[in-house]
């Protein structure tokens, strides 16, 4: 199973309205492309795991770098695993403070977290912190449906 993971900035603060239509258009278009992942929005930054085939994950990840509301868009982690990591999620998504980043992730600057060298898949901080979310199923706005 084929995954990248991305960081980006919002190109404006996005209101929960916003929030919602990207969740709401990403689930639907994963489920027809059969990606599965998670998304987090921390300080008008965007943190996106995304897995499945790599042709749709490539080109979805291409319309995500062109979408006008992200800018500085980072491709931090891309590989294999034997099965899908997030699976039964079209999407999952969660919206967090820095205060619930620094509970779960225990770092407490945003920018040297992102800055940590990666290793690995299962050694990148990155990976393992959006992991968390899916084992813990903590997110905002669950899928009525499953994948």
């Amino acid at each position: 199973m084929y995954h990248l993971v991305y960081v980006s900035y919002a190109s404006r603060p996005l209101h929960e309205k916003d929030l919602l239509d990207i969740l709401t258009v990403s689930r639907m278009y994963n489920k027809k492309m059969g990606i599965t992942g998670m998304l987090v929005y921390l300080q008008e930054r965007f943190i996106q795991v995304l897995e499945g085939k790599e042709g749709p994950v490539n080109e979805l990840y291409d319309m995500i770098r062109k979408d006008p509301r992200n800018k500085k868009v980072s491709l931090i982690l891309e590989g294999t695993s034997s099965k899908r990591l997030f699976k039964g999620w079209s999407m999952g998504f969660k919206k967090i403070s820095e205060s619930d980043f620094t509970k779960l992730s225990g770092f407490i600057d945003p920018e040297k977290f992102f800055a940590t060298p990666l290793t690995d898949t299962d050694g990148s901080a990155v990976m393992t912190f959006l992991q968390l979310f899916y084992k813990k199923n903590f997110v905002d706005y669950p899928e009525v449906n499953t994948y």
